[in-house]
């Protein structure tokens, strides 16, 4: 009987306390995720709770204040599970940044693999995507992905994506060629 409460106090005392501990906080991480990105110290980052998007991951807008007085403004995508930031970017609106969309063509790309791996769940299949740069506009990205299983195509289809927010307005999906 006291070997039990040994071994169970054993287990209590090195196990639960690994599974007990506590996730990231998403607004920190994303504070901290953002200092790196624009050059500032994390408190000059006010961040704040958004709202969520359509996989289920949380939106965080920062803003930071730089020692020149200008503003820059972005947001992180959090896994709401983990607490971990899973996209971090800057508005289309800060001139210090080159970029000319919200969303990177690479972003759009993994946004529409998400969507078709979760719809489709391949287990041993190979999903691809491909930005579509001649048909995608500042407002809307269009990625044509492709789901391979053992050299051949299963399924195949595009996603019609918002480049400011990254949700999917369309997703078409056809069996085979």
């Amino acid at each position: 009987m006291t070997r039990r409460i040994l071994i169970g106090f054993t287990f209590a005392l090195f196990v639960l306390p690994a599974n007990l501990s506590a996730q990231a906080d998403p607004i920190e991480e994303c504070q901290s995720r953002a200092s790196v990105l624009v050059n500032a110290d994390p408190g000059v980052i006010s961040a704040w709770w958004r709202g969520g998007v359509d996989n289920g991951d949380y939106i965080i807008l920062w803003t930071a204040r730089l020692a020149n007085g200008r503003a820059l403004n972005g947001f992180c995508e959090a896994n709401p599970r983990t607490g971990r930031i899973v996209r971090l970017g800057t508005s289309q609106a800060d001139a210090s940044i080159n970029r000319s969309y919200r969303l990177t063509p690479e972003d759009a790309e993994q946004v529409c693999v998400r969507e078709a791996r979760a719809r489709f769940g391949p287990g041993n299949g190979e999903i691809g995507a491909i930005f579509q740069e001649h048909v995608s506009t500042k407002a809307t990205y269009w990625v044509e992905w492709r789901y391979d299983n053992l050299a051949r195509t299963v399924r195949k289809g595009r996603c019609e994506i918002d480049s400011a927010t990254g949700r999917i307005r369309k997703f078409e999906a056809k069996t085979g060629w």
